[in-house]
């Protein structure tokens, strides 16, 4: 056989094996993970004595000081920190008690944005 015909003969096994052990393992992950989420779906649910409590921060502005707490708007909770927010614009000293945020990071972010110049 001439060279061209056994480089052919191997570049297309190659590139069916290539093809079809992707393919074949894809389909075993997939199979698997569906009976995962099958089990998932008929658990009983947890009860709210176990469930986790999600903390979530927010703003409450008084005279010109940005107050964090940890909480849910209305409750009283936590003071994280508080800030002098005098040279903020009014707009989004509107809008800051208004706003629920889930992580401290999500706080950092929200402050750092506003003292962001244009």
């Amino acid at each position: 056989m001439s060279s061209r015909i056994v480089m052919s003969i191997v570049l297309m096994i190659g590139i069916g094996i290539g093809s079809i052990v992707p393919a074949a393992t894809d389909w075993w992950y997939d199979n698997h993970r569906a009976s995962i989420a099958l089990d998932a779906i008929n658990a009983e649910p947890a009860s709210k004595d176990n469930a986790l409590t999600e903390l979530t921060y927010y703003f409450k502005v008084e005279q010109g000081v940005l107050s964090v707490l940890e909480g849910s708007p209305g409750a009283s909770g936590r003071v994280i920190t508080t800030l002098n927010v005098q040279t903020w614009p009014k707009e989004v000293l509107d809008m800051a008690p208004k706003v629920e945020l889930y992580s401290l990071d999500e706080v950092q972010s929200f402050i750092d944005t506003v003292n962001e110049t244009l």
